[in-house]
């Protein structure tokens, strides 16, 4: 299995407009467009980071091997998940791990 983690900032726009609230909501109902409908995808959400510190936000997501997460970043559910999110978040910092015996 392999665990896709991303940290992501809100832009400048979002703060200043007060609209962290609006965005993660928009945000969260964008990522439900894909759960259960990729092939290979075995667990995604976004939240608040509540540790703190230069991320705002944390999207998770599982895949079932690599070949998934090729295929998950090349999907069309996701591309317009990416569109979707251009003007809300920015400083992307992103992890993937192999866990199991994968």
């Amino acid at each position: 299995m392999i665990r896709h983690i991303l940290f992501w900032k809100y832009t400048d726009a979002v703060k200043a407009q007060h609209q962290e609230a609006e965005a993660l909501k928009f945000l969260q109902n964008s990522v439900a467009t894909m759960r259960g409908r990729i092939d290979g995808l075995l667990c995604i959400e976004i939240g608040l980071n509540l540790a703190g510190g230069d991320y705002d936000l944390i999207f998770y997501a599982e895949l079932r091997d690599e070949q998934a997460l090729q295929c998950f970043q090349q999907h069309p559910l996701h591309a317009a998940h990416r569109e979707r999110c251009r003007d809300l978040v920015t400083a992307r910092l992103c992890g993937d791990v192999r866990v199991g015996t994968n």
